[in-house]
């Protein structure tokens, strides 16, 4: 028996690639919990509302919406194992951040691939416990496939709040597309990935203080006690030099999700009048909920998202609707971290050639 659980775990932890997908599907499979059952109308309702959504921010986007090829109403479990891979992006180009030397460097070598794996089984588990659709973590997708919706999490922000559920539906695929718009523009992937590779480059994490993230094997409580030891995610990514590439990687999550979130609003226009209120009960809920910590890139937070939202507000407002489409045209015209603070700044650079 002995000889069997070594021979699976040998099995679990040895894979190829630089990223140990067999244990992140273990990890994420664990945390997203059994399967459970959807009405068999929600396909087409959901398929609907989608139409309905993608036709109306059409009309007011500054850019062009790519329709989904189809809507996949889903539990978490489901959407964890049809997303696993789309997030491994956001985590992969930290695999090269864990430096060892001497005698340990070849076991960490063989054992990165599976700090990976855990951090992204751990990333999409997490989120699927909670989020209502993409757009509710704010992290664009590697070749986003499905619009996928997870219904069970968007009963349960109905029953809490309070809320209207046909408004909450409607109000969750609306943010999906809008997000999905914004993320499939040509150039957010390499621009992400950009900012991404910056940030990775800027971390150095030692191997000693990742060697009790593997002690735990799959379970998640474990790995989170050894990060809590090593003094917290940001002592393990830590040090002044991340702080630059973070901002920067932040500020173009927040103009992004702010974009969708803008879009969203206005495509539903007069047919949810309580838009503003769903959106407040979901980004309090958000604020409350304890965030898992990582090694790589989690969740927007709330707080990002308004702000990108009136960035993009005050750049339409003063500068006209035409800089809305400057602004999204070229990734050479997002904001800084601290443009997105100040749109003046941003307009002096972008729109302005050399005023002040």
């Amino acid at each position: 028996m002995s000889d069997d659980l070594f021979s699976q775990l040998f099995d679990l932890f040895d894979q190829p690639g630089p990223v140990n997908w067999k244990l992140a599907a273990e990890v994420a499979r664990h945390l997203s919990g059994d399967q459970q059952p959807i009405e068999p109308w929600a396909a087409e309702e959901y398929r609907e509302l989608a139409r309905l959504a993608e036709y109306r921010v059409e009309m007011i986007a500054p850019f062009r919406i790519i329709p989904a090829s189809d809507v996949y109403p889903t539990d978490p479990r489901g959407w964890a194992e049809k997303n696993l891979e789309t997030y491994g992006p956001l985590v992969e180009p930290f695999a090269s951040s864990v430096v060892a030397e001497g005698p340990v460097a070849p076991l960490m070598a063989q054992m990165t691939p599976a700090i990976v794996g855990l951090q992204v089984g751990s990333l999409v588990g997490s989120l699927s416990s909670w989020i209502v659709a993409s757009f509710d973590a704010g992290l664009p997708q590697d070749r986003p496939g499905h619009l996928a919706v997870i219904v069970p999490n968007i009963e349960t922000l109905t029953r809490s709040a309070g809320l209207d559920r046909k408004e909450v539906r409607l109000w969750v695929v609306a943010n999906e597309v809008a997000f999905r718009a914004v993320s499939q523009l040509p150039w957010i992937q390499d621009h992400l990935d950009h900012l991404l590779t910056n940030y990775a480059d800027a971390v150095r994490i030692d191997p000693t203080q990742l060697s009790g993230l593997m002690a735990g094997g799959t379970d998640p409580a474990a790995v989170e006690e050894a990060i809590a030891r090593a003094g917290g995610i940001e002592s393990i990514l830590g040090g002044e030099e991340t702080e630059g590439p973070k901002r920067e990687l932040e500020a173009f999550l927040g103009a992004m999700t702010g974009c969708a979130r803008l879009l969203a609003r206005r495509a539903l226009g007069e047919l949810s009048p309580g838009f503003d209120r769903i959106t407040a009960e979901r980004d309090l809920a958000r604020s409350e909920a304890e965030g898992r910590e990582l090694i790589g890139v989690g969740p927007v937070p709330p707080e990002l998202t308004r702000l990108g939202d009136e960035f993009n507000q005050e750049v339409e407002r003063r500068y006209g609707e035409d800089a809305l489409e400057t602004l999204w045209s070229d990734p050479t015209r997002m904001p800084s971290a601290d443009e997105l603070q100040d749109p003046t700044s941003w307009a002096a650079r972008v729109l302005l050639d050399g005023w002040s």
